[in-house]
């Protein structure tokens, strides 16, 4: 995926977007039009939230997730997180775990606990999937919302250290069903492109982002965490994986 790395004027910035049935967005995300005539997904002001999406979502698209475009966007004086809208979308994905044949990039959402666990990110649940429909009844998984990740947040190298590696399984009905469906190992493919990323290219997401969110200055300890965090990923999802 390529990123625009520059900043987005928005337009506008309107109404909260409300959750699928029984999930409350705790971010409280509003819908915006950009410059360029894209429908966004804004969420945080001038903090740690708006930083950590934008990182997150970037940081996931290198090791090969399928995510939205994430950008810092301006308004009124004011940054934000900015996500592109999904087109299409099918925000009710459950129906399709059931079925794990009608997904047809499974592999992606097995990835994305490894990719969780390399940003520290706690918070993967059933509202931050969303499905794209891919024919004959099928869909594919874009993953959304990284802004919990503790690799990201003020004090990183504390607050990774403290989040025990088991919480990084997903919560509540999907983690129940993943537990009935996976794989005996996480996939090769993303520890082994977690493991070969490069420190220029994690440098360049979060000290670039950091620079656009002015109160962030954490920049390069996260950067530290992360490159730490990579080195240690098979580790990591072998606390993870069997224990759930």
């Amino acid at each position: 995926m390529t990123y625009h790395i520059r900043l987005i004027e928005l337009l506008t910035l309107d109404n909260e977007v409300p959750g699928p049935v029984g999930i409350v967005y705790s971010t409280a995300p509003r819908t915006a039009i950009g410059v360029d005539g894209r429908t966004y997904y804004v969420k945080g002001c001038n903090d740690t939230l708006a930083f950590a999406e934008v990182c997150g979502c970037r940081l996931a698209a290198i090791v090969g997730l399928p995510v939205p475009n994430a950008q810092i966007a301006s308004f009124a004086g004011d940054f934000y997180a900015a996500v592109t809208e999904v087109e299409s979308k099918v925000q009710n994905v459950a129906p399709w775990l059931n079925s794990p044949a009608g997904i047809t990039n499974l592999e992606d959402l097995f990835g994305t606990i490894v990719v969780d666990a390399w940003l520290a990110n706690d918070d993967r649940n059933m509202g931050n999937l969303v499905g794209t429909p891919a024919g004959n009844r099928q869909i594919r998984l874009t993953m959304i919302d990284f802004e919990k990740s503790k690799t990201l947040a003020m004090n990183p190298t504390i607050e990774s250290a403290r989040l025990d590696p088991r919480r990084i399984w997903p919560t509540s009905e999907l983690g129940a069903r993943l537990r009935q469906i996976r794989p005996q190992h996480p996939p090769r493919r993303y520890l082994d492109s977690i493991r070969s990323v490069t420190a220029d290219a994690v440098r360049e997401i979060v000290l670039s982002t950091a620079r656009d969110v002015p109160l962030v200055t954490w920049g390069d300890a996260s950067v530290d965490v992360l490159l730490g965090r990579a080195q240690r990923i098979q580790p990591l999802m072998e606390e993870i994986w069997p224990r759930n």
